[in-house]
């Protein structure tokens, strides 16, 4: 046995040294060769996720199909669904009055009532003039019955004189051409209108619920924004355009009636105030709102006056609406919807085939819905708009990165009456960002600081 003074054997310190050196080389290699096996398994699993994604074309013919299934229901539910969005955007139209007058000291409710009022009353007259405007529409017709009928025979006459027209294909024409049908049918649609109570009822009840639910949205606006800012500002564009929207249209909508009234009343064409609030409200309708506000008036001067009063009403209908619409309006209020011609017009037919007759009216306010949920939610999807939106917008979204994925920039449409009358909403929203801000932050950093003090 050796005793303490014994001195240890040469080596045999050194070897008990390099032991836990030798050891922690193992682990090291063994932590390497780990970290290195899951980095070849993520790749491989990144490499079988890139093969498995379905082409650009499938995943369009994926969310087509389900908007055809979407847009079969709406279909089905088209009496609910058409005015209860009506409803909708009207409310949205005048929530900005309805928060200044609550800054301004009224009690929400009183708010409520006031705003509610104000618009279901301009609803009701718009409606209540259009009909008694029409009214007497069907007696004036009959005065017209021999004008009509000469003026259909000298059409056959010239179709003959030219070779244009077969004996049988004339009297088809007289045929079908009745004048007595076309009043009938006019007297039908005028019937219609004064019986659409049930419509204007659900319009109604549809407004006051959405105005006492939305008297005050301040949290639930603000969680939406904290959990999605981008489906918030998604919500947030669409309320601002659709409220534009239907402002400017029936500002530069009032406008061109009172001008058409004016002119028509000038060429003696009958009806000249029926007429003009007749265009009023086709102007609601998009593209081809003018040839509807157009053709009755044209008509009625040719069966009253001759074919040159036909022809200055066309000309005058198509000098002032190019001037206003196309020239006026556009400088003064920018493009305040952002769709192309191509979509507004598609739309127009494709959401009154879905909704009935109401969709005309809703064309351009349900697609700007439908853009909202579908491609401005979300910064992966908004480069899709560019195939609803013109190329001077494109252009002008790209130029200032809105499209970035990792740094997108805000979009710059500006809702011109909610800045005159919600001033603080910027800054109430400058407050969420900045919070949202903060969170995305302490996320970020949590994992790091983790590690690091492990």
């Amino acid at each position: 046995m050796a005793s303490q003074d014994e001195e240890p054997l040469p080596g045999s310190q050194t070897a008990s040294q390099e032991e836990p050196s030798k050891s922690a080389e193992a682990d090291g290699g063994s932590g390497g060769n780990a970290e290195s096996t899951v980095r070849k398994v993520m790749a491989e699993h990144a490499a079988q996720d890139r093969g498995r994604t379905l082409p650009a074309g499938m995943k369009a013919l994926i969310v087509l199909s389900l908007v055809t299934f979407g847009c079969i229901g709406l279909h089905e539910v088209s009496n609910l669904f058409g005015p209860a969005f009506f409803a909708l955007t009207l409310v949205l139209t005048v929530r900005p009055i309805h928060r200044w007058l609550i800054r301004k000291g009224l009690p929400p409710w009183l708010s409520a009532i006031f705003t509610m009022t104000a618009l279901f009353g301009f609803l009701l007259g718009m409606v209540g003039l259009t009909v008694w405007s029409l009214i007497d529409l069907p007696e004036t017709l009959k005065g017209y019955s021999g004008s009509f009928k000469g003026l259909v025979q000298n059409v056959v006459d010239l179709a003959e004189k030219y070779n244009l027209s077969s004996g049988k294909l004339s009297k088809d024409l007289l045929d079908n051409l009745d004048f007595d049908k076309i009043v009938t049918a006019v007297t039908t649609v005028l019937e219609y209108l004064t019986s659409a109570g049930s419509l204007l009822g659900m319009i109604a009840l549809s407004m006051l619920f959405i105005t006492v639910d939305t008297m005050t949205m301040k949290f639930r606006s603000k969680i939406v924004y904290e959990h999605d800012s981008h489906f918030h500002d998604a919500l947030e564009g669409f309320e601002g355009r659709v409220r534009q929207y239907w402002i400017v249209s029936s500002i530069f909508g009032a406008i061109v009636a009172v001008i058409n009234g004016i002119v028509l009343a000038f060429l003696h064409v009958p009806m000249p105030a029926a007429w003009a609030i007749f265009s009023f409200v086709t102007n609601y309708i998009p593209n081809i709102g003018f040839v509807i506000g157009l053709v009755p008036p044209a008509l009625l001067g040719l069966l009253d006056s001759g074919w040159l009063t036909a022809l200055w009403v066309v000309i005058a209908y198509s000098v002032i609406n190019s001037v206003i619409q196309g020239i006026f309006q556009p400088k003064i209020t920018g493009d305040a919807v952002g769709l192309s011609t191509t979509v507004t017009f598609l739309s127009l037919l494709f959401w009154t085939v879905v909704i009935g007759p109401l969709g005309a009216i809703l064309a351009v306010p349900l697609t700007l819905f439908a853009k909202a949920l579908l491609i401005d939610s979300s910064v992966q999807t908004r480069w899709l708009e560019v195939f609803v939106i013109p190329e001077s917008e494109a252009k002008k979204r790209y130029d200032s990165g809105f499209y970035d994925v990792e740094n997108p920039a805000d979009d710059d449409f500006v809702d011109f009456m909610s800045a005159e009358l919600d001033e603080h909403s910027e800054s109430e929203r400058s407050k969420a960002g900045l919070g949202r801000s903060k969170v995305r932050l302490r996320r970020k950093s949590a994992p790091e600081g983790g590690e690091s003090g492990g």
